[in-house]
């Protein structure tokens, strides 16, 4: 990696970015991370890192960190499965990346490195693949895909990468974020399961996988950064055996799953905010698995399995 390179990453305060800013400063990389007020970086600085309070989505903030900047890592987003408004996703996960994006044309960036997610690519496939439903239906997912398309269109004006995460836990993870799962397995005695999966990726490979895309790939390039396919159960059977405990373990039918759908739907009808909805429901059982070799044909990088640390 280009020493004394100066990286802006957006997102500071959330478990993503702090891996991927500690990454950067550890090997060798000046390290600007943006957060919002009353919020904190959870990582090491290595004596390299400067947090700014700075809201990505206001341009004259971030004018001047961006004016720094030889890359970009836009992390920082609304990650909300609830809610079935989709403007308010526009404002936050596209408007700001089109901003950053003008800005860093402007000021002569580099490259300009998109944190998207793996849902906008269909699941079981590779990229290049249509996004897939239930995830069609989901703002949070859409709104990602919005940004893509829009970060694309700057690829032959600058070096643009977009990196797709699968689900990601482990260093820095808070109760509010992906760690929610663990807790939930840690406290309760009963464990209860749906039929579907994830691909389960450790936070700090994906921050390795990432920046490997912002040192390797071709503009234009986009990267599924995916960890390990589990059915939820072994999911959690996993995460208890990595926290030392016993649990229950309780199967989830479909029926159910989809009941608690339709009365969400109806309490977001009658304007209460539920992830418990109809589209989130069928997401639980879904097998959201993902089968590529292109980050490991072009950049080298397979993650390793979390459990097997």
């Amino acid at each position: 990696m280009k020493m004394d390179r100066t990286v802006l990453v957006t997102g500071a305060n959330g478990m993503l970015a702090a891996n991927i800013i500690e990454r950067l400063a550890r090997e060798g990389c000046n390290v600007i991370g943006t957060v919002r007020k009353g919020r904190s970086y959870k990582g090491e600085t290595y004596g390299r890192v400067t947090v700014a309070e700075a809201d990505f989505k206001d341009e004259a903030a971030m004018r001047p960190l961006v004016a720094q900047a030889d890359a970009v890592f836009h992390v920082a987003a609304m990650t909300s499965q609830a809610g079935t408004d989709y403007e308010p996703f526009r404002k936050v996960n596209v408007e700001p990346t089109e901003m950053l994006l003008d800005l860093s044309l402007e000021y002569g960036v580099e490259t300009f490195v998109y944190v998207s997610t793996a849902n906008t690519i269909g699941y079981g496939a590779a990229e290049g693949e249509e996004m897939k439903y239930p995830f069609t239906k989901s703002c949070y997912a859409l709104s990602k895909k919005e940004a893509e398309e829009v970060a694309l269109a700057y690829a032959d004006r600058m070096r643009v990468v977009i990196v797709n995460p699968t689900f990601m836990v482990g260093r820095y993870g808070s109760e509010k974020g992906s760690d929610r799962i663990f807790s939930m397995v840690r406290k309760s005695p009963v464990v209860f399961c749906p039929s579907g999966g994830k691909s389960v990726l450790d936070v700090e490979e994906a921050a390795r996988g990432m920046i490997m895309a912002m040192e390797k790939a071709e503009t234009g390039s986009r990267y599924l950064i995916t960890g390990t396919n589990y059915h939820y159960r072994e999911m959690f059977r996993r995460m208890a055996d990595k926290s030392g405990v016993r649990r229950l373990y309780v199967s989830l039918p479909d029926w159910l799953l989809k009941a608690a759908g339709k009365f969400g739907d109806f309490l977001a009808w009658l304007g209460l905010e539920t992830e418990v909805t109809s589209v989130n429901m069928d997401m639980l059982m879904t097998d959201n698995f993902y089968y590529t070799d292109k980050a490991w044909r072009e950049l080298g990088f397979k993650a390793r399995d979390f459990f097997a640390k």
